[in-house]
């Protein structure tokens, strides 16, 4: 069984170190509200030193579980364990490029070494996020019982709709599918607007990627947009007008409004939902039309 590694006055609190996903699972059921999974831990320890979180009474370490480790890839995708490090995501060459594209733009480095890109997903506003909704990326749940497998886009639209739901399952992996593109190209970006030049909260980030032909019509398109204030999210009215079109400025410019009407970047006392709106749509569409300017020199 899982084993208990501090319970003393100077530490007032147990971490509990279980070898298995079953162990994990029936501590988290033994002390529910009184415990929480923690791996890096690097955001969770930023909330309780803020005040924004009381710490729980139990810590439920991830680090020993083999299914939350590791990233294994072939030709149709790549799996990573929740709780391998950000840092790790940089160095491994099979991380695909536009998630190790996020990564590189999430916290200090230090900070990296230490936070998952588990914890990034289940912050629900971490800047992989839209790199992961771009690509179609699907999540590996376990629920006490049996592993369930679902898209970003549905995960986050859940947690939309009950914003003050906790999330009861254990995040294992996160699965990214390849583009088989036979002809024509496989294109993707990332793009984080922060309040300074790096290591801090986005006021907006976009990804997106797109599979064009010879002639530049887009044959798939996936947008995505979101914040510190609020869930990223995919951008479906952009998508649908985009797809089967051939990429051309005009085209762009009917696509601007539509991103500025679906997405809501929520706000702080940092920038206006008006603001990130506007501001997400400016950069999906400076991204498409580098498209178009790449392929004209």
């Amino acid at each position: 069984m899982a084993m208990e590694l501090y319970s003393n006055p100077e530490f007032p609190r147990q971490v509990w170190q279980p070898r298995t996903i079953v162990e994990a699972w029936q501590l988290k059921q033994q002390f529910a509200e009184q415990a929480v999974f923690v791996s890096g831990g690097t955001l969770l320890r930023t909330q309780w030193e803020s005040g924004a979180l009381l710490p729980p009474q139990h810590l439920i370490s991830l680090e020993s579980l083999p299914e939350l480790h590791g990233i294994q890839s072939d030709q149709q995708e790549t799996r990573i364990g929740s709780a391998v490090t950000l840092a790790a995501c940089l160095r491994d060459l099979r991380t695909p490029a536009l998630l190790k594209n996020a990564c590189l733009n999430i916290a200090a480095p230090s900070i990296r070494n230490m936070g998952t890109l588990g914890g990034n997903i289940m912050s629900t506003v971490g800047d992989s996020l839209p790199a992961l909704l771009a690509t179609d990326a699907r999540l590996v749940w376990f629920n006490g019982q049996n592993m369930i497998t679902q898209t970003t886009a549905e995960w986050l639209q859940q947690r939309r709709a009950a914003l003050l739901t906790k999330e009861p399952r254990l995040l294992l992996q996160i699965i990214v599918p390849r583009i088989a593109a036979t002809d024509g190209f496989v294109d993707s970006f990332y793009e984080k607007l922060g309040r300074r030049e790096a290591f801090c909260p986005s006021v907006v980030t976009i990804a997106g990627e797109l599979h064009t032909d010879t002639e530049n019509n887009i044959r798939s398109i996936r947008l995505a947009a979101g914040s510190a204030a609020s869930m990223a999210m995919r951008l479906t009215d952009a998508e649908a007008l985009l797809e089967g079109q051939q990429l051309s400025l005009r085209l762009i410019e009917y696509t601007h409004p539509l991103i500025k009407q679906q997405f809501n970047g929520g706000a702080d006392a940092f920038a206006s939902n008006e603001y990130r709106r506007q501001a997400a749509a400016n950069m999906i569409a400076a991204a498409l039309w580098s498209r178009i300017s790449s392929q004209n020199r």
